[in-house]
């Protein structure tokens, strides 16, 4: 089971696949009978923007707070009050996707007062198979300036290892070791980590109860591996 806030934010730079992990999250629980808003703030990318398949999302019993129409294609769409209504209402599980450089983070920094007078936390996304999050200094370094950016400090990592669809169980725990580091570092607990469906139970057991598992379905399709 899931240790998660009732408002979970999930950020990481461009190719951590964060806003895959924020979809799959948010039908996780949703399924788990949880009523779940899933909140779009990435308005830098526009290829992996959850606007793309919102109709989707929503026809499964999600509800998605994200621009529609043309504003789904705008450099910088505007951002939806529904939002704040997500942080607000306690008997709302909300995810959000929040873009993974600092103009993302000073976005999210909008909603930091009425984010902190409830429960949530500041997931990062590592990919160790990006370039500038393959060691622990790098890691380090990309947390910390997220949050000077946003004013919010980290909650927890995840562990999301992937070279999309070319990833393999080897990819995965070598990804695990290197997150596992750095949150013995920053003192921060890797909460959950990210698994392809078909490499759930091959994973769960080389794992060993080391760490929670995210099975994903993915959704998203790009030039180039999900943001």
């Amino acid at each position: 089971m899931l240790n998660l806030k009732r408002i979970t934010i999930l950020t990481g730079n461009l190719g951590s696949g964060k806003t895959e992990v924020a979809i799959n999250l948010a039908l996780s629980l949703m399924r788990m009978g949880k009523r779940t808003a899933l909140a779009d703030l990435d308005v830098i990318n526009p290829y992996f923007r959850m606007r793309l398949v919102k109709k989707i999302l929503e026809n499964s019993g999600l509800e998605v707070v994200a621009q529609g129409g043309d504003l789904a294609f705008a450099d910088l769409p505007s951002l939806s009050p529904a939002v704040k209504g997500v942080i607000e209402n306690s008997e709302v599980n909300g995810v959000f996707d929040v873009g993974g450089d600092d103009v993302g983070a000073r976005v999210l920094g909008i909603y930091r007062d009425s984010l902190f007078k409830t429960q949530f936390q500041m997931l990062f996304v590592i990919n160790t198979c990006r370039p500038f999050t393959r060691s622990p200094e790098g890691i380090i370094k990309y947390i910390n300036s997220i949050q000077t950016a946003s004013g919010i400090m980290a909650g927890g990592l995840v562990s999301n290892a992937n070279l999309g669809m070319e990833t393999g169980l080897d990819t995965i725990l070598e990804g695990f070791e290197i997150v596992s580091g750095v949150a013995g570092i920053l003192k921060l607990p890797v909460v959950f980590t990210v698994v392809e469906d078909h490499l759930e139970k091959e994973a769960g057991k080389a794992l060993g109860g080391e760490a929670e598992i995210l099975p994903i379905h993915r959704f998203m399709s790009s030039p180039w591996q999900s943001d």
